[in-house]
């Protein structure tokens, strides 16, 4: 229940304060193992993104470790099954990506943003191998999805989040897992840049 509000209040805020637009919620699958995989330009982009998925189907979110400290805060995303990561250990949380397979192997959609974390410039970012070593293991479907207007959030009035065609990746038996999972995470972040809004 309280997770219904926050994503109501979430549309409701983007609704009516913004010239929000949001599309391809037709392609959002409804049920079996799901990531999806956005751009991150802005602290709105969860909501703004999680609150209209939410229309479908819940998902677990991947969100850095530091928003669980915040005691409100961390608490909700605790209840709602969020996986917290921490983006200082220099060769990834693999306790985060442990979480996140056991969820797509339950079956559950999980929300992750492959550049790691918010763009400076406004300009897409590389991507981390994390969301490529989760398709590797897991084979899990990716939906990119794009957003444009949030940098520069809350000063900006014209937000667009548009969610792409489900995808799933082959694993090439000539790469080496580490290279595969470079591969797979450039290839993910060219569908979300490709989205067109």
């Amino acid at each position: 229940m309280l997770l219904n509000l926050v994503k109501f209040s979430a549309r409701v805020f983007f609704k009516v304060f913004y010239d929000f637009r949001v599309e391809g919620l037709e392609n959002i699958p409804k049920t079996g193992a799901l990531i999806i995989a956005g751009n991150h330009l802005s602290n709105a982009d969860p909501p703004a993104i999680g609150g209209f998925a939410g229309l479908v189907r819940d998902s677990r979110f991947m969100a850095k470790k530091e928003l669980f400290e915040i005691p409100v805060l961390g608490w909700f995303f605790r209840r709602c099954g969020y996986i917290s990561v921490d983006r200082k250990r220099t060769i990834g949380d693999f306790g985060a990506l442990e979480g996140a397979i056991k969820a797509l192997g339950k079956g559950e959609s999980v929300v992750m943003f492959p550049e790691g974390t918010r763009s400076k410039t406004g300009k897409p970012q590389k991507p981390k191998s994390g969301i490529g070593f989760l398709v590797y293991k897991t084979g899990a479907p990716v939906l990119p999805v794009k957003i444009e207007g949030t940098f520069g959030w809350p000063w900006v009035r014209k937000i667009r989040v548009k969610f792409g065609q489900p995808f799933t990746l082959q694993q090439d038996p000539a790469l080496e897992p580490k290279a595969q999972y470079k591969q797979f995470a450039n290839e993910i972040m060219d569908k979300i840049n490709s989205i067109t809004i």
